[in-house]
């Protein structure tokens, strides 16, 4: 690539079930801890018993499960924002505070001009739990008024929390006192993937000098909860078990993951601990999909698009972070759609492990990409091939015995294929309706960053890179 053209992911922070801290998220992928379990007290308004049901219907659930983060109290030390503030915005923006908090701490910023740095993220637009407060207290209110003909009252929640999808970022820029491109993103589940695609751009366009990106996801867990159920895809095990034959649908979880990322030679120069480049993106939408039924095709224009730019084979690859939901027919199309890219491009005994994070911490959503994505980044650190959750025999349709893939029930150290070769690996996140984006990554190896260092700590930021001329042809 031409210079400033990679980019490199040097800090990240996270929040997910099971884990207020990535490294306590890599403890329950290698363990395979299950996190799902029947809602906390108070957080479906509902007792459980009054919405469960073993038989679909409405106004109703058929699992008793989901995968919940507990609330927290986010430390807002060194963050631009009131204690009482944030104590009256929904739980999601801790969340992301906590995750965007980590991030920045995992990254060397006493260099970087922060009108420079920038916020981009995934966070799905459904209502969230003080969203649905506000409209009770407002109808509430409009119905009393009509009854008893007295001037409502105001409600007690705040009505910054209406704006469920695009203030969390702005918060979490104002936090970190960030005056960069800053904005929020919905592409359902790819959204994650898609948020470091466009801060990759601009990097590599010059327009910023660090970007934050990821996503954030804690909806009304019993609205999420109740679609999924009337949708029909939520899983009446609550065990999300990809790949595997009594795999019987999703579970929904709930959380956050932030990213840092500069370009290489910027990383080097502030001797930041590199998790990994970025070696290519796709993305893609389906032509023949629907809501639950996803093409093979569309997903095989983003894998493409992604290795195109690379320029590597698929058999380079050893791990394969998939979307793995734990729906039967998404699993079959997946794996259909990663046995086309690779081919006869393997040899005998080659094996590619593949997994998904749903399997410990259930589907995250918006922010389900980004789980997937610091489990990669962990599994580098590490240098551990990581097993998957709820794993025993594969679905019918899915021959591991004859492939190039494979699924670990215990971690396994990661030796490289070559001396010189750094570890690769891929993450993959399809959206609702066909919205699919692949990421490729490859390992930074610590031995390299004494080497090029001195090429580059005198370096000066190189002009901005010329933009084209766009021309309204339609």
């Amino acid at each position: 690539m031409k210079p400033g053209q990679t980019i490199a992911i040097v800090g990240i922070g996270g929040i997910f079930p099971g884990a207020r801290g990535v490294e306590q998220l890599w403890d329950n992928i290698v363990a395979r801890r299950d996190l799902s379990r029947e809602p906390p007290p108070g957080r479906w308004l509902p007792d459980l018993q009054q919405v469960y049901a073993q038989a679909p219907g409405p106004d109703h659930v058929y699992s008793r499960r989901a995968c919940f983060v507990d609330d927290i109290s986010p430390d807002l030390d060194g963050l631009n924002i009131d204690a009482a503030l944030a104590q009256s915005l929904d739980p999601m923006f801790g969340l992301l505070l906590h995750a965007g908090r980590q991030a920045w701490l995992d990254t060397v910023t006493a260099k970087l001009d922060k009108h420079r740095t920038g916020v981009i993220i995934g966070n799905i637009a459904l209502p969230t739990q003080t969203s649905a407060s506000i409209a009770d207290e407002l109808l509430g209110q409009a119905f009393a008024s009509h009854l008893n003909g007295k001037a409502p009252q105001p409600g007690q929640t705040s009505l910054l929390n209406r704006y469920v999808a695009g203030l969390p970022a702005s918060v979490l820029a104002h936090a970190l006192g960030l005056g960069g491109l800053c904005y929020t993103l919905d592409a359902a589940c790819a959204s994650s993937l898609y948020s470091l695609k466009y801060a990759v751009a601009e990097l590599q366009a010059h327009r910023a000098d660090a970007m934050l990106c990821g996503g954030l996801s804690r909806p009304d867990s019993l609205y999420t909860q109740m679609g999924f159920s009337t949708l029909g895809a939520l899983s009446p095990s609550g065990r999300c078990s990809p790949f595997d034959s009594k795999a019987d649908g999703l579970v929904v979880g709930e959380g956050a993951g932030i990213l840092v990322l500069k370009r290489l030679e910027d990383a080097l120069r502030d001797q930041d601990h590199i998790y990994a480049t970025i070696a290519g993106t796709g993305i893609s939408n389906d032509i023949r999909g629907n809501l639950m039924l996803p093409d093979s095709e569309g997903q095989l224009r983003a894998m493409r698009a992604a290795y195109g730019e690379a320029g590597w084979q698929a058999d380079t690859i050893d791990l394969i972070e998939c979307h793995g939901t734990g729906t039967p027919a998404g699993d079959s199309t997946e794996y259909q759609s990663m046995r086309t890219l690779w081919g006869q491009h393997y040899r005998d005994g080659q094996r590619c492990v593949i997994g998904s994070v749903k399997s410990n911490i259930g589907h995250l959503l918006t922010a389900a990409g980004s789980a997937g994505l610091i489990k990669v980044l962990l599994a580098f650190k590490h240098n551990l091939l990581p097993p998957m959750a709820n794993f025993e025999h594969a679905a019918s349709g899915i021959d591991l015995n004859n492939g190039p893939f494979t699924v670990l029930d215990h971690a396994r150290d990661w030796q490289p294929r070559e001396a010189d070769q750094p570890r690769r690996a891929a993450v993959s996140a399809f959206g609702f309706g066909g919205i699919n984006a692949h990421v490729l990554l490859e390992q930074w190896p610590e031995t390299r960053t004494a080497t090029i260092f001195g090429e580059v700590k005198n370096k000066t930021a190189p002009d901005a890179i010329p933009t084209p001329a766009i021309a309204i042809v339609g």
